[in-house]
Order: structure tokens, then C-alpha cells, then sequence
């Protein structure tokens, strides 16, 4: 492998380039070097190792962004940014404004172009920017983004078909637009809203159905999962891990995934994660688990994440595992994520005050309160920090 790396990253003199040295020191001692060597012969991955090769080419997100495939640039990228060669920056980021450029490529009306590219950039673009401030993107932000501005080209399209244009459009063409595909639809709210804010389209009801929690689990079927991943070694390890995490601490899956192993402490025989403040006790026999799942994490034998601090490492470098391959796992062991999570808290915030619960596991008041008083907890009328109370 390191031959074919020196090979492939050969500057045109017999050496390679300074900035490209970190990378190449950090893939070639990956654990699996055959998987390393697979990929770097693929035509397109060859082609794209030359291109950076070439001192003449800036090592910068910009050429990367004029690569494809799109995925294998995405792989890539994270490489180099794990080894230092190119700056931090936020993947779901960088992958939604390549796809915002391809989408807004494929639409071949300069008008409708021009005005979803508005809304793509000043709604939902801003917004994704305001969140990567915070924390990392996920990928649901991003999903929610993108089925935002697909609704917006379906709608402006449906208009177009019956002889409207959006500063024209009336009541009745938004009622036909959700009529018998409200669910489907109810994503195009944002650009609405946009449109009427920016003074694109007169005022207009929207249309409002009022939408429902997923339902929890009985307590008995919650503690049967729990029984069964907790016993049951024909599940994976890493399975069992991640959906007792939603059954005990209702943790949702973007929360879990963004775990490192310095958030499992480990003093005097005690277990405990740190969920929020403080860390919460983990019980056994979900400890033994716990600590099993820290030495026997996957992914750790390739170039992407053999030194990752991730408690779940993903397939791509400094990353962890995305939700959909957490998601795919539970649902093939029958565990509903958003049912389970649902279950759990309804359960802990009848066994505290819901402030209480909201701290040790990273929530905010207003979310567990409100779960709390719908549940008939006996604790909603807690004051937290009111040692005077009766």
C-alpha cells in the first residue's frame, strides 16, 4: 500500500508534497491495508489522488468541490481533514451546498431557478449556517432542508401547469395543492411562509393538521426489549448498545451518535455516562455491556477512524456512524426508535421531577415538564431549587 500511495501521490519529482504528507502518513498505517489499496486503485479515487498530487492545484474545499463522484469526494475529504491537510468544516454542510448546486442545475427555467435559489439561500442555507455555529449538523437538519426545496420546485412546477405564477397564486390554488397530500406536502410551509415574508406571494391561510407524538410502548413491552438485548448475545454488540441507551436514558439517535468513550467513566467499580450534568449511573448488567462495547468498536482498522474517540465510529474519517445505519439496525431487531425513546421518558418523569430528569439526560426543562403534566406526573408542580417547599 505504501508503494501504490507513492506512486499515486508522486509531485512529478519522486516526492510528495509537503502538505500531503500527513495524509500519507496516517492512511498507510490504517490496520486493513488491503482495504486502503482496493480503494486508492479505483480509476476515479487515482484520478483525484493525482489532481491534489500536482503542486500546482491549491489544496483547498474549492477543489474538492469540482470532484466526483460525489461520495468518494465526501470520503475524501473527511480524510484530509482528519489528518490536518485540509481546514475543519461541517460534512452535512459541505454535502448539502453540492447538492443545493447540482439541484439548482437541473432546473432548466431561469425564473424559478433564480427565485428557489432565494429560498434555498436565504431560508433554509442561513439556517443550516446558524445551526453549524452551535454544533454539528445532522442529517436530519439537512434532510429537512432538502425536502424543503424539493416541495418549492413541485409546487412552483404545479403552478406552472395550471397557468399560475406565484404572485398570482389565490386561496384556492394553495387549498388544491394539500388537498389529499397534506402529509406528503406539509414541507412546502416553509416556502410559503418565505414567499408571503419576502412579499413574493399575498397572504394566505395555511393549512393545518394538527399532528400527534409517536405513541410510547406499554411499560411491559419496554422492559421485555430490554430484557431481550440485555440477554440475547445473538444481537450485536454494538445493536444492543445503542437501543438500550433509547429504552433506559431516552436518548434520541443524534445524541447518541455524537458520544465519545470520554463520556464513559469508569471510577471505583462505578459506571457512569455523562448524558448532561451530572453523569447518570449505569446499572448492571447494562454496565458489563457498556464497558464490552468499548473494547470491541468497529470500524477502527481502516485509515478513517483508527485512533477515533467516537463512541459508535462511522466508516468516514473523525466521524461517527451515521443515523440511518443505527436506525437499519434497530429496526431489524424490532426495536421503533421514536416509540421506545417516547416510552422511556414518559416513565422517568414519573419516577422524578421532570427538571431533575431534564438535567441528568440532557433536555430542557420545558420538554420533560410538558411530558410530565401529559403523563399526570406527580411531580409536575416541582420547583426545582426550592429547598423551602413542604
Amino acid at each position: 500500500m505504501t508503494q501504490d500511495l507513492e506512486a499515486v501521490l508522486n509531485s512529478g519529482d519522486g516526492s510528495i508534497r509537503a502538505e500531503l504528507l500527513p495524509f500519507f502518513d496516517g492512511f498507510r498505517a490504517m490496520g486493513n491495508p488491503r482495504a486502503g489499496i482496493q480503494w486508492i486503485r479505483h480509476s476515479h479515487v487515482h484520478q483525484m489522488l493525482r489532481t491534489l498530487a500536482d503542486p500546482a492545484t491549491p489544496l483547498t474545499h474549492e477543489t474538492l468541490d469540482e470532484m466526483s463522484p460525489w461520495r468518494s469526494v465526501a470520503y475524501l475529504r473527511d480524510l484530509l481533514m482528519l489528518h490536518g491537510v485540509l481546514p475543519p468544516a461541517d460534512r452535512h454542510l459541505m454535502l448539502f451546498q453540492r447538492w443545493l448546486r447540482d439541484t439548482l442545475n437541473q432546473i432548466t427555467e431561469p425564473d424559478r431557478r433564480q427565485l428557489v435559489a432565494r429560498f434555498a439561500t436565504w431560508h433554509c442555507l442561513h439556517r443550516l449556517r446558524q445551526f453549524a455555529e452551535k454544533k454539528p449538523i445532522t442529517e436530519k437538519q439537512t434532510q429537512q432542508a432538502r425536502g424543503e426545496i424539493l416541495q418549492a420546485i413541485a409546487f412552483l412546477s404545479w403552478l406552472d401547469q395550471h397557468g399560475r405564477a406565484l404572485a398570482t397564486c389565490g386561496q384556492s390554488d394553495i387549498d388544491g395543492w394539500y388537498a389529499g397530500a397534506y402529509t406528503a406536502r406539509r414541507l412546502t410551509h416553509a416556502f410559503l411562509r418565505w414567499a408571503m415574508r419576502t412579499k413574493l406571494l399575498p397572504r394566505r391561510a395555511l393549512p393545518h393538521h394538527p399532528t400527534t407524538n409517536p405513541a410510547p410502548i406499554s411499560q411491559q413491552q419496554r422492559l421485555a426489549a430490554l430484557r431481550r438485548l440485555l440477554n440475547d448475545e445473538q444481537i450485536p454488540l454494538l445493536t444492543r448498545t445503542a437501543a438500550v441507551m433509547v429504552l433506559l436514558y431516552a436518548q434520541p439517535l443524534t445524541r447518541i451518535l455524537r458520544l465519545t468513550i470520554d463520556d464513559v467513566l469508569h471510577h471505583d467499580g462505578q459506571v457512569s455516562l455523562r448524558l448532561g450534568a451530572p453523569p447518570t449511573p449505569v446499572p448492571e448488567p447494562f454496565a458489563t455491556l457498556l464497558l464490552h462495547h468499548l473494547d470491541q468498536r468497529l470500524n477502527l482498522t481502516t485509515a478513517t477512524n483508527q485512533n477515533s474517540r467516537w463512541l459508535f465510529p462511522g466508516r468516514r474519517g473523525g466521524q461517527p456512524m451515521t443515523t440511518d445505519a443505527i436506525e437499519q439496525r434497530l429496526r431489524t431487531h424490532q426495536i421503533a426508535t421514536l416509540n421506545s425513546r417516547a416510552a422511556a421518558l414518559r416513565h422517568l418523569v414519573l419516577q422524578a421531577p421532570a427538571p431533575v430528569i431534564a438535567r441528568m439526560l440532557g433536555y430542557t426543562d420545558q420538554q420533560t415538564s410538558r411530558i410530565a403534566t401529559a403523563a399526570g406526573s406527580p411531580w409536575s408542580r416541582y420547583a426545582p431549587g426550592d429547598d423551602h417547599s413542604p
